[in-house]
């Protein structure tokens, strides 16, 4: 049986307040007469249709959140909504049990991965705040848990909102009694009567219990950029209206307010960005070793790293391994080495290269967090987010605010994959020389096998050594984080540097278990 506080402690014991002083001020008995309703919902109706053509000519994305208790209407406001839409312009996702998949990533990466493409409107009919209090509060060790994933559905709302996209979030409230009474008739209804379950029940039972909790929870999470709309859900017309009339009102505001941001987007907005914990960098270590001895500590290693590799697959502890660097620094060969004994099944490299049409409809993290490895997986990341302040801030494909942004951003995502998904992240930066890469593109251009390696970019990218070397500097001191550390490989002697890497994914790894 699943662990319920409420069988032991009550809400007051737990620190919080004892009566829901937000929801006491909610009004449960507003109505309105069926003559107001007609005459009021088909112009929002008509004026939702025509603001969602705008946001998506506007390349705007929407996320609409509908939250509740059991019986408040969730199904229903749902339904309401998207009659006015175009099917084609919305996707509709109900929230419930984690699949087995959803359970073998990060709590947060089953929403990521449904984040709406610009222009588009995603539906939430429950969304992360229910799962978080679904499954966390059914833990030992529940409030710290709970307070965890605040801090991440806070922090990836902030970053969707960053972004540009709307957020709008109702908690469809009501009384005890009033969720009572549409229990008992849905139980009566056979058509209705498998939506109560015993679980059900004991939601209901402990009513007054999870009140105080819900509270604080929407009050936490209750911000500029995603506020929330508390909706007096008894009279199923009032619901639709005001359900109506928040969502019409605010995506006119932001349709309105439109034109005079993209005027004002040339101006550079003040960003904080993350103190700086320099790292050192050096191309050629301060010892060697032969090819010959390279190989035998390369045998030896990857061994041990088949070893490593299914304890933590039986201990399913997932592990990141991120591979950036200089263009013909020795990315490939490393993860050929790394990757060589480890059973197949277990890994996935990710090949990064410059994202399709797709993907930039989305938000940039969008595409890396979808190939999170699944519990006790690698996933090795062949180049990386960071292109988004290196290669993209480089050659201008994205704004100085977008990539000032950026470093914090990518902080705050390494942070939750840690923190909530109970493995590891290593970072590689493959530093050569400027002539030792210049060695390696003329023998990349006479050898017929390699010449596959060699493009113009990569020559384009030479032009640009000093710009990418600052770019450098500030993206490792910048992301360079007690959880998620750089580690500088010297890579002019390309056998050593696939020892030391090896080494290093090994001690990690052995940190982990």
């Amino acid at each position: 049986m699943p662990y319920n506080p409420f069988n032991t402690e009550l809400a007051g014991i737990l620190g919080y307040r004892e009566v829901g002083e937000m929801f006491e001020k909610v009004d449960l008995t507003k109505k309105i007469d069926d003559e107001n309703f007609e005459k009021s919902l088909s112009p929002l109706k008509e004026r939702l249709a025509v603001l969602q053509r705008t946001l998506r000519d506007l390349k705007i994305p929407t996320i609409i959140v509908i939250e509740g208790w059991n019986a408040s209407g969730i199904t229903m406001s749902t339904k309401e909504i998207i009659q006015a839409l175009d099917p084609r312009g919305f996707t509709l996702h109900a929230s419930d049990k984690a699949t087995d998949e959803e359970q073998a990533r990060p709590f947060m990466w089953r929403f990521w991965i449904k984040i709406p493409a610009n222009g588009r409107i995603a539906l939430f009919a429950r969304s992360w705040y229910s799962r978080a209090l679904a499954e966390k509060i059914s833990s030992i060790g529940w409030k710290k848990s709970l307070k965890d994933e605040i801090n991440s559905i806070s922090v990836f709302e902030r970053q969707m909102s960053d972004s540009g996209a709307i957020i709008v979030k109702y908690f469809l409230h009501i009384s005890k009694e009033e969720q009572k009474k549409r229990l008992l008739e849905r139980e009566r209804n056979p058509l209705t009567a498998w939506l109560v379950t015993p679980g059900t029940w004991d939601f209901h039972h402990n009513y007054d219990s999870y009140l105080p909790i819900i509270e604080e929870f929407i009050e936490k999470t209750d911000t500029d950029y995603a506020p929330w709309h508390i909706i007096e859900a008894t009279d199923r017309k009032y619901t639709i209206l005001k359900v109506y009339s928040i969502l019409v009102k605010t995506l006119e505001k932001r349709v309105a307010s439109e034109t005079d941001e993209r005027a004002k987007k040339g101006k550079q907005k003040s960003i904080s960005k993350p103190p700086k914990n320099p790292v050192q960098r050096n191309s050629s270590a301060s010892f060697s070793y032969s090819k010959e001895d390279c190989q035998n500590m390369l045998n030896m290693l990857q061994i041990e790293m088949l070893e490593l590799n299914y304890i933590l697959f039986k201990r399913k502890i997932p592990f990141i391994v991120v591979y950036e660097g200089w263009d013909a620094a020795g990315k490939g060969g490393n993860i050929t080495r790394l990757a060589r004994y480890i059973n197949p099944l277990g890994y996935n490299v990710v090949p990064v290269a410059a994202p399709n049409d797709y993907e930039k409809e989305h938000h940039y993290l969008w595409r890396f967090i979808r190939q999170y490895p699944k519990a006790g997986h690698f996933a090795i990341y062949d180049r990386s987010w960071y292109g988004r302040v290196l290669v993209e801030r480089v050659e201008g494909f994205c704004s100085e605010e977008e990539w000032s942004r950026a470093y914090q951003e990518i902080n705050e995502m390494e942070q939750d994959y840690v923190e909530n998904s109970g493995g590891g992240i290593i970072k590689f930066w493959l530093e050569i020389s400027k002539e030792e890469q210049l060695k390696r593109f003329k023998q990349r251009e006479e050898d017929p096998l390699k010449q596959f390696k060699i493009t113009e970019e990569d020559w384009r990218n030479r032009e640009k050594w000093d710009l990418y070397d600052v770019a450098v500097n500030e993206m490792l001191a910048r992301t360079n984080t007690r959880y998620a550390p750089w580690i500088v490989i010297e890579s002019d002697n390309k056998w050593y540097a696939r020892v030391r890497a090896l080494k290093a994914v090994i001690e990690h790894a052995e940190k982990l278990l």
